[in-house]
């Protein structure tokens, strides 16, 4: 799999580079709903390994490439979702915070063969709140002695937090997701209503559980794009602290709903008493 020119040529000036980041997102297409994405999707992974492969000095090295393709690698640790079949039925499961803390602790040993550690994570938005959570304090507590190189689909499916932290590398056909506008407006209308207009809503759209999730989910993907407008400009870290505890906790009052019997009407009037 040929990778994009553009992206090549990047990854070769980060690798020349005696300030580059340690984290990365490779970002690009998900399913592969077209041959285009299929390559997108696959190029993606192949621009991993060739950057592992330019770093460690073993570019062109084909039993290099075969041991880290095959997980066989005592310094380049990959972590994936896990696949069940139950009922007949085969899915992809969540990233676990298990998965995740072993690794974190295997990275912690001095390389075996190479300069420093890898850590690839693909599939990074299947992590599930504690994987990520795990992860992004490594991240904030990242050091020259391990590279993180995350693979998703978009990085509106990841952490805005996690995202702050890292180089993001956009590859073609990546499925942005969209809101739905009326969503969005009543995000920006709950900062202007009355506590009593807020729980009015919130008894409206928790009678329907999985409507509910949909519009917390948009108000997610709305407000992480505002976050990542703020990082890049010269907003206060104040409101750029604001933006980020409120993804916080829209995304845990979204786990909720999903994972647990919690009563969505009070998960949504707590959601929305926070938002004063």
């Amino acid at each position: 799999m040929e990778i994009n020119p553009k992206i090549k040529s990047y990854l070769d000036r980060l690798v020349a580079s005696a300030s580059r980041p340690s984290s990365y997102i490779f970002a690009g297409a998900g399913e592969a709903e077209k041959p285009s994405d299929a390559k997108a999707l696959a190029g993606k992974e192949e621009a991993v390994y060739y950057f592992i492969s330019k770093i460690a000095g073993k570019f062109g090295d084909e039993k290099f490439l075969a041991r880290i393709k095959a997980k066989n690698h005592p310094d380049v640790l990959i972590i994936e979702p896990e696949i069940e079949e139950k009922k007949g039925k085969i899915r992809e499961k969540e990233v676990s915070i298990v998965q995740v803390r072993e690794t974190l602790e295997r990275l912690k040993f001095f390389p075996y063969e190479l300069k420093t550690k890898f850590c690839v994570i693909k599939r990074a938005q299947k992590m599930n709140a504690e994987a990520a959570n795990a992860l992004l304090k490594s991240l904030e507590e990242s050091s020259e002695k391990a590279i993180f190189l995350l693979l998703a689909d978009n990085i509106e499916s990841l952490l805005p937090t996690i995202v702050s932290r890292c180089a993001v590398l956009r590859f073609p056909q990546t499925n942005l997701p969209k809101w739905n506008e009326e969503n969005r407006e009543q995000l920006k209308n709950i900062f202007r209503q009355e506590i009593f207009e807020r729980f009015d809503y919130v008894e409206k759209i928790s009678k329907n559980k999985k409507e509910m999730i949909a519009a917390l989910g948009d108000w997610e993907l709305v407000m992480a794009e505002s976050l990542r407008k703020l990082v890049g400009s010269d907003e206060n870290q104040r409101k750029i602290g604001k933006v980020i505890e409120l993804v916080e906790y829209t995304r845990e009052a979204i786990n909720r709903l999903e994972r647990t019997n919690a009563n969505a009407r009070g998960v949504g009037e707590e959601l929305v008493l926070g938002m004063g």
